[in-house]
């Protein structure tokens, strides 16, 4: 037995049919599962209780088996059918040709169905507000033929021809009518009255009507008399046979009113209006209140019927305000065209045929492209394989094979570049590597760059501090810091290197420790490091006596800026300087000491919103062996803000001009109780807003501080 189904799943092994994936055997089994538990819930009787369970597990195995067959199929087709490139080609082709065809037919359908809703539902709106102005003159004239006979001095029963069955009343079935005479009720000859809701002179209410599950024309018109006032009122209410007349040949026509969900039920219709009105935030219902007409006979081979809807505005009596109702019309195209095109005469139908014409004529040309192609293939296949074979050899790291060229074509064309790819691809490699490597360098130039920002928030008890710095490059020319010079005296540093890049990012760092050494100075437990830069400055053939002043303590800015510019000017080339803002705070009197070589001027913004420009200084520093500096104390009061910028925030252009100190100056000022930070990240965002899309033209530093 053993054997026997051994040999059994050989053969069945060896057979095309034996699934061989996992997924496959999976399916298999489901399948099998599926048979049997539906088989078992058929065989047990239906109101028996495991009959549901086996038929609930095998609706469970149909949907597993019907998801992994699909899955299966199209992995299927993918090996099978799509391999080989001429049938992936073919199926390009229809994805290129026919299916945008198929798409742009269904969104020309989707478009002129929007277009026929619109077109039904705007001539039935239409063809109501028609009968409302014809009622509206049909009240107008008997109001004028009232007023006649009651300047006449006519008393009792009023007999008005424009009412009479014959009369141009006829056309309204059912109408009523009401008028008084200077507040007092006016009998008519042969007219209805009103219900009594409508026969209430007091209100002026006209047009579309709802009510009580119905809709009504209302007119109603004051007519001003010689000794009094005249009212006139007429109501019609919507039947079949006025909305028939109303709104002829159009199709089956059917008005719904709109009334608060009671019972929610599954499968209940229900909207929402999003608008101050009386069905404003409510969950509504259509309830059909009137039908009209019958649904047209079809007059084209394809001639659907067409279910249009939309909503038209009325108002409610009750409330008297805006409320909306349910237009359904049921009709075909033939209708539509009819109604559209009758004053066009034969032009509707040439439309249609025009139509009809260019449809098929797409089709014919997308049969002949899609012939076309698939002959077309045959030429493509052939280099393909070659390009193919090729990179076999290039994955295998065979650099010097070549492409074997025949023909003089765009493949052939592909294949030359091939081989030109294949001679320069160790170039490339060898390329990428080295901008590999600088990448790695300016990488760490940056991690130490980022090292000699202040990383911590200086902060005194007078006095709170906020830098940042946004680099157009990887590094950056731009410099500020935050030298402590004692615990209520702060040096505050702010300048700008010429270029950008890694040679501006050198002469930064040079700056910085220059300014350390120079700053620091001025404490006497920290004088040394002084005597040491000056020892190191004389060592590069500088006078000595040029720089015995460093040895002292040095509390003035402008002495400081005159040692920078010394050393600068002896240790960097000719076409290398810096503009450098350099303050020192003392916390004790609120004063700030400063002065500036040739940055632009920071400024203080006083805490009742006037400004001082910090303009006090000399010349940029390292241009010239000696430069003349002036240097300026201000006193600040609490909440005084200190602002300094490079000019990376100020010149940036787009089409409208620069950003501008004036910009950046009402950002600061209209902000100056936020946090520092904060109004640090909204001068910045308001920066990159200004450059838009383009490249930051150059590095963004900006040093606020804050007198507290």
């Amino acid at each position: 037995m053993t054997e026997s189904l051994s040999n059994l799943k050989r053969r069945f092994v060896a057979s095309r049919f034996y699934p061989r994936s996992g997924l496959a055997r999976f399916t298999a089994w489901d399948a099998a599962l599926y048979v049997v538990f539906e088989l078992l819930a058929l065989v047990l009787p239906v109101s028996s209780k495991w009959a549901g369970i086996f038929a609930g597990w095998a609706g469970f195995f149909e949907f597993v088996f019907i998801f992994c067959a699909v899955f299966l199929v199209v992995r299927w087709v993918r090996r099978k059918l799509l391999w080989r490139l001429r049938n992936r080609l073919i199926v390009t082709y229809v994805f290129i040709g026919v299916i945008p065809v198929v798409l742009i037919l269904m969104m020309f359908g989707i478009t002129g169905y929007l277009i026929g809703n619109q077109i039904t539902t705007m001539m039935v709106q239409r063809d109501l507000l028609a009968e409302a102005a014809s009622l509206d003159t049909l009240n107008s004239t008997v109001s004028l033929e009232i007023s006649r006979q009651v300047q006449n001095k006519f008393l009792g029963v009023l007999h008005v021809s424009t009412l009479a069955p014959e009369g141009p009343a006829a056309r309204f079935p059912q109408w009523t009518v009401a008028a008084w005479v200077n507040g007092k009720r006016v009998e008519i000859a042969d007219a209805r009255s009103p219900r009594a809701e409508f026969a209430d002179r007091s209100r002026d209410l006209s047009g579309l009507i709802s009510y009580d599950r119905g809709f009504f024309l209302r007119s109603f018109k004051s007519t001003r008399l010689a000794d009094g006032n005249l009212q006139v009122m007429m109501v019609v209410p919507f039947t079949h046979e006025f909305l028939s007349r109303a709104v002829p040949d159009l199709g089956l026509l059917t008005l719904s009113i709109f009334e608060p969900v009671q019972n929610p039920q599954k499968g209940q219709v229900r909207v929402k209006f999003n608008e101050k009105s009386a069905d404003g935030d409510k969950d509504l219902t259509p309830i059909p209140v009137v039908k009209a007409g019958v649904e047209p006979r079809q007059e084209y081979a394809i001639d659907p019927i067409l279910q249009f809807g939309s909503v038209f505005p009325t108002k409610d009596w009750v409330t008297g305000e805006s409320s909306h109702a349910l237009v359904n019309v049921s009709t075909r195209p033939s209708v539509l065209n009819h109604r559209v095109f009758t004053d066009l005469g034969v032009v509707g139908s040439a439309v249609l045929i025009g139509l009809s014409a260019v449809a098929i004529a797409f089709g014919i040309i997308e049969l002949v492209a899609l012939v076309i192609g698939v002959r077309l293939t045959r030429t493509i296949t052939g280099s393909i394989a070659q390009l193919y074979r090729a990179t076999q050899h290039i994955n295998r790291g065979d650099l010097a094979h070549r492409i074997s060229i025949h023909s003089n074509d765009q493949l052939a064309s592909l294949e030359t570049s091939f081989n030109s790819m294949t001679e320069s691809l160790e170039q490339l490699i060898q390329e990428q590597k080295d901008k590999q490597r600088l990448e790695n360098e300016l990488a760490i130039a940056q991690e130490v760059q980022a090292q000699l920002f202040p990383r911590d928030p200086k902060t005194m008890e007078s006095l709170e501090l906020h830098g940042v710095c946004k680099p157009a490059r990887t590094v950056s020319g731009d410099y500020y810091d935050f030298v402590t010079l004692g615990e209520q005296r702060l040096g505050i540093a702010v300048g700008d290197i010429s270029g950008k890049g890694i040679s501006a990012a050198l002469l930064m760092a040079t700056l910085h420790s220059a300014v350390r050494v120079f700053e620091l100075g001025a404490m006497p437990e920290r004088g040394e490091l002084v005597a040491a830069g000056a020892t190191a400055i004389a060592s590069a053939k500088v006078q000595a006596a040029r720089w015995a002043v460093a040895t002292e303590r040095m509390h003035s800015p402008a002495e400081v800026l005159a040692l920078l510019n010394r050393h600068l000017y002896h240790s960097t080339p000719p076409e290398k300087y810096a503009t450098l803002f350099l303050g020192m705070y003392d916390g004790d009197s609120r004063t700030l000491t400063y002065s500036n070589g040739g940055h632009l001027p920071p400024f203080v913004i006083h805490d009742s919103g006037d400004m001082r420009k910090l303009e006090t200084g000399g010349l940029v520093i390292g241009l010239f062996p000696e430069i003349v500096l002036e240097e300026e104390e201000v006193k600040l009061s609490r909440g005084d803000m200190f602002v300094a910028f490079s000019d990376g925030v100020t010149e940036p252009e787009n089409e409208f001009g620069e950003f501008g100190e004036d910009r950046l100056l009402e950002l600061v000022r209209s902000n100056r109780h936020l946090a520092l930070d904060r109004i640090s990240d909204i001068v910045i965002a308001a920066v990159q807003d200004w450059i838009g899309d383009n490249e930051q033209p150059d590095d963004v530093t900006l040093v606020l501080a804050r007198v507290r």
